[in-house]
């Protein structure tokens, strides 16, 4: 009898295991710098964020530690998510420039870039379909790490265009 519950608790706890965590496959991103619109270089970092679909982007969760490219791609490889095999899950790559070092993941590194000190920059948001064997990579487009300018800069060149659209209607007519 103890033989028949010690296979029977085996088999539970390896079908349990089995059902709770999934994995996925991702294809290498391309990241491009937009200072020079060249592929970015290893100072870059990436992070993989996921999360139940239709997941508010500010709600998901990061994969893995973060990661230095790799000749310009983010690479993630085969990663394990706590979802059964078969749950769509919404995924978003996030990279930024950490040449400094002071800024070892994506949350530190946000207000950074979003206050124009850093490049960095996210991609589209991708569906991905857990699996419990490798199956086709998750895909995602390439996309572009830049600055985002300080509020006081886009004013000014707002004003700039402003002004220059008045002189021009002043001018013709």
């Amino acid at each position: 009898m103890k033989k028949i519950n010690l296979i029977l608790i085996t088999g539970v706890m390896a079908g349990a295991s089995a059902f709770g965590q999934s994995g996925i496959i991702t294809a290498p991103v391309p990241v491009t710098n937009g200072v020079t619109g060249t592929l970015a270089g290893p100072t870059v970092m990436a992070e993989l964020f996921y999360g139940p679909l239709a997941s508010p982007e500010g709600s998901l969760t990061p994969v893995l530690p973060p990661v230095s490219l790799t000749s310009g791609y983010a690479q993630f490889g085969s990663v394990m998510l706590p979802y059964t095999p078969g749950t769509t899950v919404e995924l978003e790559v996030r990279a930024w420039d950490d040449s400094s070092g002071l800024y070892p993941e994506w949350t530190s590194a946000q207000a950074a870039w979003l206050a124009g000190q850093i490049l960095g920059g996210k991609s589209a948001l991708a569906d991905a379909l857990t699996q419990t064997v490798p199956g086709p990579a998750v895909t995602f487009p390439g996309f572009t790490i830049y600055q985002v300018p300080e509020p006081s800069s886009a004013a000014l060149g707002l004003l700039i265009l402003a002004l220059w659209q008045a002189r021009r209607a002043r001018t013709q007519r």
